[in-house]
């Protein structure tokens, strides 16, 4: 664990001495068309979750920021503040998540909670977001899958695409998406480095070809959150922090307006 400061002179101090480093993070895939897209997940949730996400994004430790608008408290300021890019983390109600494959009204629900919660988004951070994904992947769920990438190829967002199934299914619709997705989805023990990265950080190899989405979830433990993933967050913030200025991982890195245009 990083040492702490008193109070939040620790955040202050590596969000200063830091700026630098993401000003330098590429903007362009590489050479060898291999790039990384760092993806921090859940802003709105939790203040401490939202507190770690920017110390993550000043200190140019994520290349893009997923944001909920529907949790009734929001304070974009501080996350606007970093220049971090930003997305639309979709939330949508349990009935149509628990569904094992969403039917013709669910699939109508499901775009009117994403027509509403994009127009949130565009109030809240003055501009439409860069990308789209979804909390607890809901955007992929069967039978919304496909009407969720038809709404977000008319609003032209590239969109997170969780397994090969989805992926095709996007790409069938005309959408932009990464080429695989890593991150962990549990509080699993030393899962926070997905293995998919090990080697690249080791300096024993090479990211697979195409576009990497790391999913990850940095922030400060908040028992009253309700999420079951809650203090593995400091430690996503710690390996992130860790690795930002890294350069096997710093010259592959992108966001979504840099990777699909």
């Amino acid at each position: 664990m990083r040492p702490v400061l008193p109070g939040h002179e620790a955040a202050s101090v590596r969000m200063s001495t830091t700026r630098a480093a993401r000003a330098s993070v590429n903007c362009d895939l590489s050479p060898m068309g291999r790039g990384l897209i760092i993806t921090a997940d859940d802003y709105g949730y939790s203040p401490g979750y939202d507190e770690g996400i920017v110390e993550a994004a000043a200190a140019g430790a994520v290349d893009s920021v997923s944001v909920m608008v529907t949790r009734g408290r929001l304070d974009t300021e501080p996350l606007l503040q970093t220049g971090v890019e930003t997305g639309l983390h979709l939330e949508l109600p349990l009935e149509l998540t628990e569904l094992e494959t969403a039917g013709s009204r669910d699939r109508e629900a499901a775009l009117r909670a994403l027509s509403e919660q994009l127009e949130a988004f565009e109030s809240a951070l003055g501009g439409p977001p860069a990308y789209l994904d979804g909390h607890r992947h809901c955007h992929a769920q069967a039978g919304l899958a496909a009407a969720v990438a038809r709404e977000a190829r008319r609003h032209r967002l590239p969109v997170r695409s969780i397994d090969a199934a989805h992926r095709r299914i996007l790409r069938g619709e005309g959408v932009a998406t990464p080429d695989r997705l890593v991150g962990r989805y549990s509080e699993e023990p030393e899962g926070a480095l997905p293995v998919e990265l090990q080697a690249v950080v080791d300096g024993d190899g090479e990211l697979d070809p195409g576009v990497t989405e790391w999913m990850v979830h940095p922030g400060y433990p908040d028992r009253d959150s309700g999420s079951g993933y809650d203090r593995a967050r400091e430690e996503d913030l710690d390996l992130l922090l860790s690795l930002c200025l890294l350069p096997a991982l710093r010259g592959a890195r992108l966001n979504h307006g840099a990777a699909f245009g």
